[in-house]
């Protein structure tokens, strides 16, 4: 063999152990900071003829850097309790989190590799020790995911959007609101209107829209309920051809937080 062919040999391997150690090895499975791992997930839930599960997201953690709006249903014993639940008291946070043993991502969810899950009900939230349920309704109760309505991983390159943006969707003659959560820090607000809005139609309003409140700049941020007004202009995704008005003179608050651990740091402690 001539000395240029060896030295070409020896070059070739030299290149091909450089690209091999430019390539992150997979043996040992992805880092924990590389993709979401199974865990446990809050839900605050509204709706009384329809189940709708909101997950409670974080800033700060991968596997809840989510914001997700879920149709469920509960098996018919603890349905029918949680609607007259939810019925004699429309303000409080029910909530539910998935059990220890029934971990799991939540793009699995999106996936639909995750179509049920046992849960912890609970009656009641409160930010207290960066977030604590209330006392257990129920115990090990199957959770099945009727719908994806909602499902978006935070984009950390994506502005504040100038205006506060908030989230409509629902089913049937029930409707409900969240806000648009975008850049750290922000606040996590749920509200079930008093009836679904005429200006969508039924499948707009089981898809989910955005709309704009242009009355309500997004900065400064709010430490209090922004929605205090009984009716706000809106535009329909942000459209300024297309002007509607969100009455709110009726709409219940189910949950409103800048805590719960959604923000590195919160911006108005209690």
């Amino acid at each position: 063999m001539s000395r240029s062919i060896s030295y070409a040999l020896a070059l070739a391997l030299v290149i091909l152990l450089l690209i091999g150690l430019a390539i992150p090895s997979r043996a040992h499975g992805p880092g924990p900071d590389a993709a979401d791992q199974p865990g446990l997930h809050g839900m605050f839930m509204v709706g009384e003829d329809s189940l709708f599960l909101l997950h409670m997201p974080m800033f700060t953690m991968e596997k809840h850097m989510y914001q997700v709006v879920l149709r469920a249903s509960l098996p018919e014993e603890q349905m029918a309790e949680y609607r007259k639940l939810r019925a004699a008291n429309p303000g409080t946070a029910y909530n539910l989190i998935n059990v220890a043993d029934d971990q799991f991502t939540l793009p699995e969810i999106k996936a639909g590799e995750v179509r049920q899950f046992k849960a912890t009900i609970y009656d009641g939230y409160s930010n207290a020790g960066g977030g604590t349920p209330g006392a257990v309704l129920w115990d090990n109760v199957p959770v099945t995911i009727e719908d994806v309505v909602i499902f978006r991983h935070f984009n950390f390159s994506i502005e504040r959007p100038e205006n506060l943006n908030y989230i409509i969707f629902g089913q049937g003659h029930e409707a409900h609101l969240t806000h648009y959560i975008a850049r750290d820090p922000s606040f996590q607000h749920i509200v079930t209107l008093p009836a679904a809005p005429n200006w969508l139609s039924a499948a707009e309003l089981v898809a989910g829209v955005v709309v704009e409140f242009p009355d309500l700049p997004s900065e400064p941020l709010n430490c209090s309920e922004p929605l205090s007004a009984t009716t706000h202009p809106i535009n329909f995704e942000g459209r300024t051809d297309k002007p509607e008005t969100l009455d709110l003179s009726a709409a219940q608050t189910v949950w409103y937080s800048t805590g719960n651990l959604l923000n590195a740091k919160d911006p108005c402690p209690e």
